[in-house]
């Protein structure tokens, strides 16, 4: 594997068989198929934006991957508004593999829905999917499962009386369909099974290293690999993409790269395909950049983990392996679709969350009109979160010098930084958005129907007793201080203020954007012909093989992405060496 860009040189004036725009999940899945199946001599060019994978050892480990999106050295935000003007933090990872570590959750939306999306059949995908986990060689997530992992699941599962308890139902081996065999996570929703707890794979192994991630299944020294190499442009002959510009952000340099003339453009650059198809006027397509949707993320309360569970919370605790789903039926004369809800947990010494909170609160602290200007100039975000830190670690500081003080004086042992559990929750909204030339905007309707608030509202307040039952609430003193920065809520008649507060003020996006260039709409489905799979209706020699092909699933988005690239690689060149 080669992992610098000297590996494999090529001259001024080299064409090439296929040029695939990112490298990030959709490119890896599509890439890992792709080139198992061309000779070799075809010359592949991979074009990323952010910095060589191998180089950025901070989004290979667990304890990495907060840092890394705090500091912003992969991390890029996006102007994002609702239609009503209101800021939204929502961003982009910049990285080979896709996502960083963040994107823990290795979930697969489920094989009817990804019938209806995208084509074929349930078994097709079912089949799919399990050739893209043996790549991936997913570990059992029952044997590197974290001991606050199995207490979370322990307070969900058991308890003597089950109306106090928000997951309390099936017994924990049969929470998941086809564990053993690490297939389809979701299957389907019966209606006794509305709330539910899971367990899932990761991309890490017992100590905490990323060995699973989309990196791993692609065999680099088959490709010319360009990082720090921004695509801006295509450029077009008729219907047909002949070169790719691109800048060079080391040099700020243009660069341009020649096809072939049966040569290929995939793109894989997830919510940058939509805008380089949109800045194409050859491509008239009004569908482009249409259907646009991401999830809506709502940071929940703080609690400290109790004395007795203390021990067992590690450094692989920071993303627990485990995430629990609400069904919420939807109201009277609705399409009759359940809305989904999906609860992720986080836990861990509070100096080692630092970064995750500094980021997730950034969007509560500043007024609408300073976000606006930070999505315009990210230079904004990275001030304000070293800012923030600095302020938390100034906090830590004077609290565990009280209470060390007060512990000496009652003859207990000097105190150490508190151990806390938190969650968020997810879901995506009803209305869908767009993208917008004007200015790279991207408009998401977050909270603009009012389903959204009802959605949330029950949502958080099935939760609450769960996440109680994992801590202890903070002191009176700091959880008032909590309450007024936040208005996060502690006690249910608390999360209608807080829903209503975070929909005016302080929106955050799970930065899992999808659509804008759907399956169907924008793109061929293949149904008739595998070889036009992906391809961009119009276009001649123009794919796209990342989540902007589908709308946002239900779950978390990365294996949904890997999933499509895998599917286009196969679609497009397994077929034809047959």
């Amino acid at each position: 594997m080669h992992r610098n860009e000297t590996a494999k040189p090529f001259t001024e004036g080299t064409t090439f068989d296929l040029i695939v725009v990112g490298s990030g999940n959709g490119a890896c899945g599509f890439l890992s198929e792709c080139l198992e199946n061309v000779p070799t001599d075809y010359n592949v060019l991979v074009l990323e934006q952010g910095q060589n994978f191998f180089y950025t050892s901070e989004v290979t480990h667990q304890n990495g991957w907060s840092q890394t999106y705090s500091s912003g050295s992969i991390f890029r935000l996006h102007n994002t508004l609702t239609s009503k003007g209101r800021p939204i933090l929502s961003g982009r990872a910049v990285t080979m593999g896709g996502g960083g570590s963040i994107n823990y959750t290795m979930i697969h939306e489920s094989s009817n829905w990804l019938a209806e999306h995208v084509g074929k059949d349930s078994q097709y995908w079912d089949g799919l999917k399990y050739e893209l986990n043996k790549k991936l060689n997913r570990p059992d997530p029952f044997k590197i499962q974290t001991c606050f992992a199995e207490f979370i699941q322990c307070k969900a599962i058991h308890s003597d009386d089950d109306s106090q308890v928000p997951y309390a139902g099936p017994k924990p081996e049969h929470m998941i369909q086809n564990i053993p065999s690490l297939q389809d996570n979701f299957k389907d929703y019966p209606s006794k099974e509305a709330k539910q707890l899971y367990i899932f794979p990761t991309q890490f192994d017992a100590f905490g290293a990323r060995t699973g991630s989309g990196v791993s299944i692609v065999d680099w020294d088959k490709v010319y690999l360009r990082n720090c190499r921004e695509v801006t442009g295509l450029v077009m002959d008729g219907s047909a993409c002949t070169k790719v510009k691109a800048i060079n952000t080391k040099t700020n340099k243009s660069e341009e790269y020649a096809l072939k003339p049966n040569g290929r453009v995939v793109l894989a650059s997830g919510s940058q395909s939509p805008r380089l198809l949109m800045r194409t006027s050859e491509l008239t397509n009004e569908k482009i950049g249409r259907s646009v949707n991401d999830h809506i993320c709502m940071p929940l309360a703080i609690y400290s983990v109790p004395k007795e569970r203390k021990e067992v919370v590690g450094p692989t605790d920071n993303y627990e392996s485990i995430f629990g789903t609400l069904l919420i039926n939807p109201e009277e004369g609705d399409d009759g679709k359940k809305s989904l809800v999906t609860l992720d947990f986080f836990s861990g010494d509070i100096e080692r969350l630092l970064y995750l909170v500094s980021s997730l609160y950034i969007c509560y602290l500043p007024f609408n009109s300073i976000k606006r200007l930070m999505n315009r100039f990210p230079f904004i975000f990275t001030i304000l979160s070293n800012g923030l830190r600095i302020l938390l670690k100034v906090l830590i500081f004077f609290y565990d010098l009280i209470f060390g003080i007060i512990n000496v004086i009652t003859f207990k042992p000097w105190g150490t930084t508190a151990v806390i559990t938190t969650a968020l929750v997810k879901f995506s909204c009803v209305t869908d958005g767009q993208y917008e030339m004007d200015n790279e905007r991207i408009t998401l309707n977050f909270f603009e129907d009012e389903r959204d608030f009802d959605i949330a509202e029950e949502a958080i307040k099935k939760n609450l007793d769960l996440l109680e039952s994992l801590g202890e609430k903070p002191n009176f003193i700091l959880r008032a201080i909590f309450r007024f920065l936040t208005k996060i809520p502690y006690d249910k008649s608390q999360v209608k203020r807080y829903v209503r507060h975070f929909s005016k003020k302080t929106l955050l996006s799970e930065q899992h954007l999808a659509g804008g260039c759907l399956f169907g709409d924008v793109i061929d489905k293949g149904l008739n012909d595998a070889a036009q799979t992906g391809k961009v209706f119009g276009s001649k020699n123009i794919y796209v093989a990342d989540l902007s092909a589908v709308p946002i699933p239900r779950v978390s988005t990365q294996m949904t992405a890997y999933l499509i690239g895998f599917h286009v690689g196969k679609q497009l060149y397994a077929a034809q060496s047959k």
